[in-house]
């Protein structure tokens, strides 16, 4: 079933075209968009939920966003953003992931957020949070909605070893729950932590590459200015000192 298509979708920053005709299709699952700063990844998702304008025609979920109005479109799709700290506007944690679904109307789905937010957090002031916890709750006072559709735009931003977990399991929780999660980031590294179905490559406005996951060779990667698996592998392990 395609959750998300893209028809001859572009992008205009005044003159500029930041996306020039993109076309793609969705389907639950766990889906990278993968490109170099400025290829025009955080754009797709900004599109997808209706946050620029746009020409051409994006589907979600069988109707056209440009007919939806934006509350029922934010029941449809999660756009998480890459700046934690962007919406924040309550006193506490717990009302800021309970905002959300007040405005919404929705009872919620509560396992989102103990994947992501710990109880100790709740009564925090959401501004006094370090980014790693600000990116967790930020993500979590969204997707608490349950919407079918998941856009993580840079997920691992700001992000320990715990956070990293934390995302790792809210992503194969959503794929279990049949979630079409579409998630952004410049580092294949990350990307192969996700374990995703397929991917997509941006390179100035156009897709270059795309296809199932376990088809991107790094020749791919490389044409598209993304550190390739080999020289990730050598970066770490030099840094580990490990002999290769």
């Amino acid at each position: 079933m395609i959750t998300v298509e893209l028809i001859n979708v572009w992008v205009y920053y005044g003159d500029k075209s930041v996306l020039k005709g993109i076309s793609a299709k969705f389907t639950p699952g766990v889906h990278v968009i993968l490109g170099r700063n400025g290829a025009g990844k955080t754009t797709l998702l900004r599109a997808i939920a209706r946050l620029v304008e746009f020409r051409g025609e994006i589907i979600v979920m069988g109707k056209s966003i440009k007919g939806l109005k934006r509350r029922d479109l934010v029941k449809l799709v999660g756009y998480c953003w890459q700046n934690p700290y962007y919406g924040f506007i309550e006193a506490t944690v717990r009302d800021e992931i309970r905002a959300t679904l007040d405005t919404l109307r929705l009872p919620g789905n509560w396992e989102v957020v103990k994947l992501l937010v710990s109880e100790e957090l709740m009564e925090r002031d959401p501004f006094t949070l370090s980014g790693g916890e600000a990116k967790r709750v930020s993500m979590a006072s969204i997707l608490i909605a349950d919407q079918p559709i998941w856009l993580l735009d840079d997920p691992f931003m700001f992000l320990d070893k715990s956070g990293v977990d934390s995302i790792l399991r809210l992503v194969e929780y959503g794929r279990s729950r049949g979630k079409t999660i579409i998630a952004t980031m410049h580092e294949v590294f990350y990307a192969s932590l996700l374990k995703p179905d397929t991917y997509i490559i941006l390179d100035q406005g156009v897709i270059s590459s795309s296809g199932e996951w376990q088809s991107l060779s790094d020749d791919v990667l490389e044409k598209a200015g993304i550190l390739p698996r080999g020289e990730i592998c050598a970066s770490i392990c030099t840094s580990r000192g490990i002999r290769l």
